[in-house]
């Protein structure tokens, strides 16, 4: 991964470069029981389903477990805030599409592109692309951002 650079260095046309990551069990496992612990306020597995068990994902028509969209989301989230920081928490938003299944072992790559930079009186509003691909370049994931960066 390229470092971030200063948002004050970011132009049109710039990119970015998030986490490179790699889709394996462990994670897909840890992501889904996080989720259902924080849903019911305690520690909890989370039973047979598509991202966790093979042999239910090809029950359902799937080829294989294949990665829940909130854990790209939220690598698509982290590029944002090693770019844009507390800007991006307060003041950002950021929209994902998933268009393609994300199966284990995919290298998953995050990125983004500098679509515009617009002058509003509360300062700098900078709109991005983002999308996850894999190590082949195919996009897997694809999304926007905006991020309101206020003067100084």
């Amino acid at each position: 991964m390229n470092a971030p650079v200063s948002i004050d260095r970011l132009v049109v046309g710039s990119d970015l470069y998030g986490p490179v990551r790699v889709i394996i069990p462990e994670r897909i496992e840890w992501y889904d029981s996080a989720m259902l612990s924080a849903a019911v306020g305690e520690l909890r597995q989370v039973g047979s389903n598509i991202h966790t068990d093979e042999n239910y994902a090809k029950e359902q028509g799937f080829t294989a477990v294949n990665a829940d969209g909130m854990i790209l989301t939220n690598w698509c989230s982290t590029m944002m805030v090693d770019y844009f920081g507390i800007n991006y928490v307060k003041r950002g938003e950021l929209r994902t599409k998933f268009i393609k299944l994300v199966l284990l072992n995919t290298v998953l790559h995050v990125r983004g592109k500098v679509l515009a930079i617009e002058n509003t009186p509360e300062g700098n509003l900078y709109k991005l692309d983002v999308w996850c691909e894999d190590a082949a370049g195919t996009k897997l994931v694809d999304g926007d951002a905006q991020v309101l960066v206020p003067r100084k």
